[in-house]
């Protein structure tokens, strides 16, 4: 599936905004990276106590104010994301795409397939609005509710069986 939405914000607060993540949902997985490490190739396992929620993720390609993709395998699914970036006059035109192998094996029915993809790109939506507010209160200096338990939310919403 892919969405294309306008955000106002630059692909230097947008990359930056990934690069945090990365870092912090890295970290949680006990391997410790620095901005100079996020690059093509990057690879980490993620998960809590339970073994059946572990997921790995590889950076399959990393252009930093251009293009960030990434692979995401977990027992269910294999899930691939790609941003893409471009300028435009009211900040950057992100191209939004989302690959969920499961969804693409399933066979629906129609009506069921096109409740299916308006889940999903409604998350996906939501998603890149997520990152744009977290730039937000970055620059504005708004600490997250609690910052000790945040997760990755959208990591969080396809790592969750359907």
């Amino acid at each position: 599936m892919k969405l294309i939405r306008t955000l106002e914000i630059t692909s230097d607060d947008f990359f930056d905004q990934l690069e945090r993540e990365l870092i912090e949902i890295a970290a949680k997985s006990n391997k410790h990276i620095g901005i100079k490490d996020i690059k093509k190739g990057l690879k980490y396992t993620s998960h809590d106590d339970n073994k059946y929620s572990r997921i790995e993720v590889t950076l399959l390609e990393y252009e930093r104010g251009r293009v960030y993709k990434s692979r995401i395998k977990s027992l269910d699914d294999t899930i691939t994301l790609t941003y893409r970036i471009e300028p435009d006059p009211k900040g950057i035109k992100v191209t939004f795409e989302q690959r969920v192998q499961s969804f693409e094996n399933k066979k629906q029915n129609r009506l069921m397939r096109g409740w299916s993809e308006a889940i999903y790109l409604g998350r996906m939506s939501d998603t890149l609005y997520d990152i744009q507010k977290h730039v937000y209160n970055y620059k504005n200096g708004i600490p997250e509710k609690d910052a000790s338990k945040k997760e990755h939310k959208f990591l969080k919403k396809i790592s969750k069986k359907n």
